[in-house]
């Protein structure tokens, strides 16, 4: 984070404040005006109030008492911030601020000494608050002021809270407690840093893998109050919000109202569907009679434009765990051959040629978006081979006794979690492969309530706890597929699955996106979501991001996409059918 008075150029002072109030600048603005907005006073000044708001928001015993309105704090805040023509004066309007929202030292309570006795080892602390005790950058005042509140005091009766963190069942829940401003303005400055700031500061105290973005979560708080600045509509502020979600680098992390993207990219998308394979996006299926693509073509340019470069735009505004990761259901894969004319010529390489061909593009499709391989019409069957399969998306809870005592002659078992399963259908599944006792399948960073911006690191055990036990199908191999479409609930149980020494990972590494996934208001109405309890492995190793590793590795090949042949269920067959021939 930069910190302290930084030299201004007069040019980037006036444009900032003739942005802010009167509206005089184009909406397009140089790079290098934009990089000396970054460095301004004024964004200096926002910077600071971003950071003391946020931390104040989610920690002063007055909103959770329902003393305050946090937002109506903020708003009353900008413009005077704004004004403020030194490091020295905003240091003085935020204590000032900070002391008119009353009491916050209540001394020692129950919750500073639950902090005390925590074991160090089982807490993760993701948010970065040093700047809390930096009296160079805040002033002493302001820096004693906000340490008093580094743990949310015992509150009785709390009315307001800005999050709720509850534990039921073992598990953490969290419920954010925002509203909408009915009275949003895109063009009015603070309205728009109002946005800006909600979002930045949730993920900062809520998000359990900060630590794994490609850039500092503070380093970008600058840059996006520049941003924000620069832009005048609805449009540009939903791109720099996306735009921010995107370093989450979360795949769970969307709006649920995405038009800006329809807006930046075109509302008219290619009647295809696209895989990954061999490292390139490829025709897997092809909706319409009247599009010449054909499955397995490879794409390599829309409208001209060669596809990296397509790729590398849209990625800017969605957010993928990889850059290789590009994801079909709410990947970039869906944004990818999109325009703003019907008329788009897509250039593929198809039989070793380059061919260019006029596809016309179109904004609804009717019947379900699927993989290259038939999609699964039953819950389960006995293949070829005397192995039975189970497709997870279409079991029903009360069925999986039933598939099991179906199940009890063959000589193995596919579970294919390249699909979405029922939670309780594949928990029951997890007694019947449970070959014995107890393990640890991952480690769950669960928020703590008293202290925003920390997890405690909690071990959950999968398996049975009655001695002796088990499973009906835990003495013969059974094969989990999956992709890097797997993700979420899916990763979920492939790690309590991979716990049984009869169980096989086969595929390719998931997505990398574990963890409960939670939903948040914005200011303006749209809604956002991302993940806020955290994964890891048994050992604490990482899997946001890089996704679970399988056991044997396969990857759909194009001629294999071509030919319409589901190239893991074919390993799957042969692995099991080696293991009974052993």
């Amino acid at each position: 984070m930069k910190r302290g008075k930084r030299l201004v150029k007069l040019l980037a002072g006036l444009l900032c404040v003739c942005l802010l109030f009167t509206s005089c600048v184009p909406a397009e603005v140089s790079d290098e005006k934009s990089t000396d907005l970054e460095y301004s006073q004024e964004v200096q000044n926002l910077e600071k109030l971003c950071l003391v708001w946020g931390y104040t928001k989610y920690r002063h015993p007055a909103f959770y008492t329902g003393e305050k309105d946090w937002d109506k704090e903020l708003l009353t805040l900008i413009p005077q911030v704004l004004e403020a023509k030194s490091d020295k004066e905003v240091n003085k309007i935020l204590y000032d601020w900070f002391e008119s929202l009353g009491q916050s030292d209540f001394g020692e309570t129950r919750n500073h000494q639950f902090w005390k006795n925590q074991d160090p080892n089982k807490i993760d602390i993701q948010a970065d608050i040093s700047w809390t005790k930096d009296i160079k950058y805040l002033g002493e005042n302001l820096s004693a002021a906000l340490q008093q509140i580094e743990i949310i005091p015992n509150i009785s009766n709390p009315k307001n809270p800005p999050v709720v963190v509850s534990t039921a069942n073992s598990s953490q829940s969290v419920n954010f407690n925002e509203k909408i401003n009915e009275n949003f303005d895109y063009s009015n400055a603070a309205d728009r840093l109002s946005g800006l700031f909600r979002l930045w500061n949730t993920i900062e105290y809520y998000s359990p893998y900060l630590k794994l973005t490609d850039e500092d979560w503070h380093n970008l708080l600058p840059k996006y109050i520049s941003k924000m600045l620069q832009g005048q509509d609805k449009h540009s502020y939903d791109l720099t919000l996306a735009s921010l979600l995107s370093k989450l680098r979360d795949a769970h992390a969307n709006f649920k109202d995405e038009s800006y993207m329809d807006e930046e990219f075109g509302e008219y998308y290619a009647p295809v569907y696209l895989e990954t394979a061999e490292g390139h996006p490829v025709v897997a299926n092809v909706y319409g009679e009247d599009c010449p693509l054909q499955i397995g073509d490879v794409i390599l340019k829309l409208n001209g434009q060669e596809i990296e470069q397509a790729i590398a735009e849209r990625k800017e505004y969605v957010s993928t765990p990889t850059d290789d990761k590009l994801l079909s259901g709410g990947g970039v894969y869906d944004w990818l051959l999109s325009s703003h004319d019907p008329d788009m010529e897509i250039t593929v390489l198809r039989d070793s040629m380059e061919q260019t061909f006029s596809v016309i593009g179109k904004k609804e499709y009717s019947g379900p978006f699927t993989q290259h391989y038939p999609r699964a019409d039953v819950s389960h069957e006995i293949l070829e081979g005397n192995i039975g399969l189970i497709n997870p998306e279409l079991l029903k809870d009360n069925d999986v006794d039933g598939v099991i005592k179906e199940f009890s002659e063959t000589d193995g078992m596919i579970i294919d979690l390249r699909q979405y399963p029922s939670y309780q259908a594949a928990w029951l599944i997890q007694g019947e492969i449970t070959d014995e006792g107890s393990k640890t399948a991952y480690l769950q960073l669960n928020p703590v309530g008293y202290y925003p911006g920390a997890y405690s690191v909690r071990d959950f055990e999968a398996g049975s706890s009655l001695p002796g036990y088990q499973g009906k199908y835990s003495d013969r191999p059974v094969v989990v597929i999956i992709d890097e479409q797997t993700m979420s609930m899916p990763e979920f149980f492939t790690m309590i699955y991979r716990t049984n020494e009869n169980v096989t990972i086969l595929g390719n590494p998931s997505a990398g996106c574990d963890g409960e996934r939670r939903e948040f208001l914005m200011p303006d109405g749209n809604t956002v979501y991302f993940t806020v309890m955290g994964i890891l492995n048994p050992d604490g190793g990482q899997t946001q991001r890089i996704g679970l590793t399988p056991d044997i590795e396969v990857h759909p090949t194009i001629e294999g996409i071509k030919e319409g042949r589901d190239e893991l269920m074919e390993a799957a067959v042969a692995y099991i059918q080696e293991q009974n021939a052993k």
